[in-house]
């Protein structure tokens, strides 16, 4: 048997893959929403910089093989498309996705250590000053204390992919400030106050949904780790093939009824007010549009 302490490092991605439509988001683009779609194909702020990230990783290897290095990327860890929202059959088959996107992101490793750092390999073949070399093309020069790293082919990757999210950034930095706005309106806190009623009459006492998704999460990596402590992920080899540890696959059932309930009960909660959640959405998002609008048309203007 062989065991990756790697489990900390895979719930990051869990978190992502599951992060899914709260149930005050908007079923059609709202006016913010549109510019985000214009801007960069999708208001998924959250796959738009999974992608970048992926493109900087390409922009890196580019890079580095150009200087003469071998350089392999990390392999990508597939994810299962979380449920959409007011989905209730996929709610009643995998709850939030949380608990089935878990084991598919396990079911993807081979148990080679190496894939984690595919470079580890070749990097034992480097002379000292190659692998000094190495590292200074990728990082460039040793920062001062206090600053940041400056050059390298992680800079140049850095620049060349997070270009329109770094001019979308700095021209509208308060962008974030539409979720405080929309969640301390009084029409959106009587929704969710009627939300939360239901949801306690069924037995689950949460402020908000993320608020379930987060705990299920909590939980599974506290299941995990009543098993397997310190990292380690619950992937044991039998005869060659990677397998979820019995124990804690006993354990994720129990867990993953719990959260196919959460969900059912958040769907049938969310229904009756769905109509208040969005039409405060479409207030918030047309309001900060309309503040902002010469500084959009800008922004627009740049893309096309």
């Amino acid at each position: 048997m062989r065991f990756i302490r790697v489990l900390r490092w895979l719930l990051v991605y869990t978190i992502l893959a599951t992060a899914c439509s709260a149930s005050g988001e908007v079923s059609e683009s709202a006016p913010f929403d549109a510019v985000l779609i214009e801007l960069f194909g999708t208001n998924d702020t959250d796959a738009y910089l999974a992608d970048t990230e992926r493109a900087a990783a390409e922009i890196v290897a580019t890079c580095m093989r150009d200087a003469g290095f071998e350089f392999r990327l990390s392999p990508t860890i597939e994810t299962l498309d979380p449920p959409q929202r007011m989905d209730l059959e996929a709610a009643r088959t995998d709850g939030f996705g949380i608990i089935v996107g878990f084991r598919f992101q396990l079911s993807q490793f081979d148990l080679d250590p190496v894939q984690l750092d595919p470079n580890e390999r070749y990097l034992r073949t480097l002379s000292g000053a190659e692998f000094s070399r190495f590292f200074f093309t990728l990082d460039g020069p040793e920062p001062e204390p206090g600053q940041r790293s400056e050059g390298g082919c992680n800079t140049q990757a850095s620049e060349e992919a997070y270009a329109d999210w770094l001019r979308f950034s700095e021209a509208l930095p308060n962008f974030t400030a539409m979720g405080e706005e929309r969640d301390t309106h009084p029409d959106w806190l009587a929704a969710r106050s009627e939300w939360r009623e239901c949801m306690f009459d069924r037995g689950f006492d949460y402020a908000e949904p993320d608020a379930i998704r987060t705990d299920v999460i909590s939980r599974m990596r506290d299941t995990v780790n009543e098993v397997y402590p310190g990292g380690q992920l619950p992937v044991i080899e039998v005869a060659g093939t990677p397998t979820v540890d019995a124990q804690v696959d006993a354990l994720l059932d129990e867990l993953a009824q719990f959260e196919r309930a959460a969900a059912v009960a958040n769907i049938a909660c969310t229904e009756p007010v769905a109509d208040q959640f969005d039409a405060v959405e479409r207030l918030v998002q047309q309001a900060f549009v309309e503040r902002n609008q010469a500084t959009i048309d800008e922004l627009l203007a740049a893309t096309r």
